[in-house]
């Protein structure tokens, strides 16, 4: 009996890449050179609504990070437009504040150690945009109809405060004060993100 050697396989060539196409180059930002009302009215829409895209669901998980190098303290409003004061928590190094805002409003306003007598009767009268009877309420549910994150806002002592847009609403609001949009050049020309808060 013969032994036939056994054949091994060979590799298969492959065709020959594609030539590479360069992608599609991004459409450029509108210069300040030409500084009509009509440009600068373009680039504030385009920037207003990337921003109000990106601004996340307060009641979902951040998908961003926004990590805090330093120990600082963050205002978060109890209600809408901090009608009814704000808390003010500490954050520590490396925390990461987009999850430490979540986590405080995902939580649940229980009825056990609830204050008595007028803090008790303050905090009924609060609005629940959520679900009236307040069954399992969770802190959220008092900021809004559709509270989302837009970002912070540093003060002077470099304290955090957050900057809400209510999608369902319209408006855009920090801590008792309103926020807008506005753009201004930069360096280089570009048309740039200037945030105000209304006084």
């Amino acid at each position: 009996m013969a032994v036939v050697p056994k054949s091994e396989p060979q590799d298969v060539t492959l065709p020959p890449a594609p030539a590479a196409t360069s992608p599609p180059k991004p459409k450029p930002t509108p210069k300040p050179t030409d500084t009509s009302a009509k440009t600068r009215d373009a680039a504030l829409k385009e920037i207003s609504e990337y921003r109000r895209v990106t601004a996340w669901s307060i009641h979902r998980w951040p998908l961003e990070k926004r990590i805090v190098p330093e120990r600082t303290r963050v205002h978060l409003p109890r209600t809408y437009r901090a009608r009814h004061g704000a808390d003010v928590r500490t954050v520590y190094p490396d925390t990461d504040l987009n999850q430490f805002v979540h986590a405080h409003y995902a939580e649940e306003r229980s009825r056990k150690g609830a204050p008595k007598g007028r803090a008790a009767a303050a905090l009924g009268e609060w609005p629940n945009y959520v679900a009236s009877e307040g069954v399992l309420a969770r802190r959220h549910e008092f900021l809004g109809p559709d509270p989302r994150v837009a970002g912070f806002w540093v003060d002077a002592a470099g304290e955090y405060h957050v900057k809400w847009y209510d999608a369902f609403l319209g408006d855009q609001w920090i801590d008792d004060r309103k926020w807008s949009f506005d753009v201004r050049p930069n360096a280089r020309g570009d048309w740039v993100e200037a945030d105000d808060v209304d006084p």
